[in-house]
């Protein structure tokens, strides 16, 4: 089925009278937006069992057999002790040999360098704007994220001019189709506000796109690689 067919559908289901549709489009949407597979590459994402089965007659089948995405080429020293995969809704700080690396679609990869400690950060935030009402919500929200990688860091706002921040991800995996919510545009937003609300300097960023990507920190050299999936890394700096 072409993708403009898929979209018109998925506009047809969103506007339908029938919840049972409504729910189902709006699953559909999420499970390919959020659902990780269990090994180290969790934006390999397959529905096949979901969207093979034949549902009882009136039910629907807006995607043909699977949402597949690329498999990434492994990023460099992925395979070595010391590399860290971090998750979504996760941060962590390294230093010394260790490599921080993290596999994205419409989240978004927060990276810090912080040259004179020489140590970094890299958050895996699923979404923009933590609601009022949640605690610690830690790294699952971009503007949760960045004020935890700061304390983590030990940085202090007269710290934060020697900071560098690198970003990636926020993809828009059904592209431009008329979706409940844009989830890697609000990512997006919510980081640009964040970095200029704390004064932070962005030296690179790969944001936005169709097409997932893996962000990886070398903590022994502070240079950092964003790579599309399943294209050869190349360094940005």
């Amino acid at each position: 089925m072409s993708l403009c067919k898929q979209r018109a559908i998925g506009v047809a289901l969103l506007s339908s009278r029938d919840s049972r549709r409504y729910h189902w489009a709006i699953f559909l949407y999420f499970a390919r937006e959020y659902m990780h597979h269990g090994n180290a590459d969790p934006i390999n994402v397959r529905l096949t069992e979901c969207l093979n089965r034949r549902f009882r007659p009136g039910s629907f089948m807006p995607f043909s057999q699977s949402l597949p995405l690329p498999t990434a080429t492994p990023p460099p020293d992925a395979a070595q002790a010391g590399t860290r995969h971090i998750w979504a809704g996760e941060f962590e700080v390294g230093c010394g040999e260790t490599v921080l690396t993290a596999l994205l679609g419409s989240c978004v990869g927060i990276g810090i360098l912080w040259r004179r400690k020489r140590r970094a950060a890299l958050a895996h935030c699923l979404l923009g704007e933590a609601p009022a009402h949640e605690g610690n919500a830690g790294a699952r929200y971009v503007s949760t994220a960045l004020p935890a990688m700061l304390r983590a860091l030990g940085a202090r706002p007269e710290d934060y001019k020697e900071l560098e921040v690198v970003a990636a991800g926020g993809a828009s995996l059904f592209g431009k189709a008329q979706l409940p919510v844009t989830v890697g545009d609000k990512n997006i937003a919510a980081l640009e506000r964040g970095v200029q609300a704390l004064g932070l300097r962005v030296v690179h960023q790969r944001l936005g796109g169709r097409q997932g990507c893996r962000i990886t920190l070398r903590c022994r050299d502070l240079t950092f690689y964003i790579q599309d999936v399943g294209n050869k890394a190349a360094p940005g700096r």
